[in-house]
């Protein structure tokens, strides 16, 4: 499996409403794609969060993209509450300083080809806006690693 720490690649944010699995399917369809399911969320030893991965298979001539979804929302049943079923949710972010962005993509390529692929991306009406994250902002690169 291809590490995330192999290459830098560029970061994109995308805001757009669908589950990961329907994206995914729409950015195949468009792109002419192969992302699929990744093995493996990316979780952390001290929280249960879970974020779905997608990627194209790294033995492809294309672009290296990986799809990473950017919420996890945990429920809990809320115990000071005298409601029999009072659940309790909090959401966390696989990027916090990008809390509003639905969905991270991780786009390698030795080309110069990011421009077309945003452009790309923002035809699928579904996707209200993606774009470039400058890397000064990211804060939070080494949680994309698989």
């Amino acid at each position: 499996m291809h590490s995330e720490t192999d290459d830098l690649g560029e970061i994109i944010a995308i805001h757009c409403p669908l589950e990961p699995f329907d994206l995914a399917f729409k950015i195949n369809a468009l792109l002419g794609f192969q992302l699929t399911r990744a093995d493996h969320d990316i979780s952390f030893k001290q929280t249960e969060e879970k974020y779905m991965v997608y990627s194209t298979p790294s033995s492809s001539d294309g672009p290296l993209v990986f799809l990473y979804s950017n919420s996890y929302i945990k429920s809990s049943l809320n115990k000071s509450s005298r409601l029999l079923f009072d659940q309790e949710s909090t959401e966390h972010f696989l990027m916090p300083e990008f809390s509003s962005a639905d969905y991270i993509i991780k786009y390698v390529d030795e080309k110069n080809t990011l421009e077309s692929f945003i452009k790309s991306l923002s035809l699928l009406k579904e996707i209200s806006s993606c774009y470039k994250l400058e890397e000064s902002k990211i804060k939070s690169k080494h949680n994309l690693i698989l």
